[in-house]
């Protein structure tokens, strides 16, 4: 991480115009405040710029910050803050309610709603949190289910634990990490996050909840291995723990089949390797191998059938 400010050895108030200044920056446009009487140290340090802002804020002092309708007219971003904090806690005042998110727990704020969020310190003074600013469209891909979200994420569960390793890992090696390295790593940290919410109403049936489970193992089962000439429902069933007949059954109710998956499954991964510049050098032949295809003219109808085009000339259209 590199230091974005510090109030260690510089006046305070040149310190706390800084921060001013930057939080404007790096969040959006709101009011930083300190509670009078209760000066003290504060840092911000950068951990990651790529596909999210992730900083480390760490203070002393009682800081406050408010984004009121004014405040989103004059500068609407549509993005919204995850707050994980480590020591102390943070107090989030919106028109839905308060939240105090503690220790070990994480908040999540939208930048398009009026609110104030107030840093509270421990026992011993301190307080510490990361913030990771979300754009849009990672929000709305990987954490649309908490949209208007007001309550905490508890990072004590499985999915929490795993929330708590990733972040670690951006944390400790951002400055480190290619864009194309931290962007899957970053989809996989708010997916997590998504996961320790939830992902669609607990009210429903656990019936239910179990079917979508079986359905989506069977799917992933399927995905993982296309590549299997073996693959088949009696063996995708024993590896879900289940018999082929409800297996095929489950799939029927969800409107697919399994040959439906199988298939469609491997002429898309053959597409992608035919279109990818570093398998250029595998033949035809290769691909459908690796794809899943026993025969190469097995594979080159289905492909011209599906795509339009036998799978060379697809690939020659495609590769120039």
């Amino acid at each position: 991480m590199h230091s974005l400010v510090s109030s260690s050895g510089r006046r305070r108030s040149a310190a706390w115009n800084a921060l001013a200044s930057l939080s404007h920056r790096e969040f959006y446009l709101g009011d930083l405040q300190s509670e009078p009487g209760h000066g003290g140290e504060f840092s911000l340090e950068k951990a990651l710029q790529y596909p999210i802002s992730l900083t480390r804020l760490v203070s002393e002092a009682r800081l406050s910050y408010r984004r009121s309708w004014n405040h989103i007219r004059n500068n609407h971003v549509g993005s919204h803050v995850l707050w994980f904090v480590v020591k102390g806690s943070l107090k989030i005042v919106r028109t839905q309610g308060v939240c105090h998110v503690g220790a070990g727990e994480a908040g999540i704020v939208d930048s398009n709603a009026p609110f104030q969020a107030a840093l509270e310190l421990d026992r011993d003074g301190a307080y510490e949190s990361y913030q990771a600013v979300v754009p849009a469209d990672l929000f709305l891909k990987h954490l649309l289910p908490a949209d208007n979200f007001c309550g905490t994420v508890g990072l004590s569960t499985p999915s929490g634990i795993v929330v708590q390793g990733l972040l670690g890992i951006l944390i400790n090696e951002g400055e480190r990490l290619s864009k194309t390295t931290a962007r899957p790593l970053v989809e996989s940290l708010l997916e997590a996050v998504c996961d320790c919410i939830g992902r669609g109403d607990p009210r429903r049936p656990v019936r239910q909840r179990l079917v979508e489970k079986r359905v989506a193992d069977i799917k992933n089962y399927i995905l993982m291995n296309l590549g299997d000439h073996t693959l088949c429902p009696d063996k995708v069933a024993a590896s879900c723990g289940i018999t082929p007949r409800y297996l095929c059954s489950l799939l029927r109710a969800n409107g697919a089949s399994f040959s439906t998956l199988m298939w469609e499954g491997r002429l898309r991964r053959a597409r992608e390797w035919l279109t990818a510049a570093s398998m250029r050098d595998r033949t035809i032949s290769e691909i459908a191998l690796m794809s899943g295809f026993k025969s190469t003219a097995h594979f080159s109808r289905l492909f011209k059938a599906t795509y339009g085009k036998a799978p060379r000339s697809f690939r020659a259209t495609e590769l120039g």
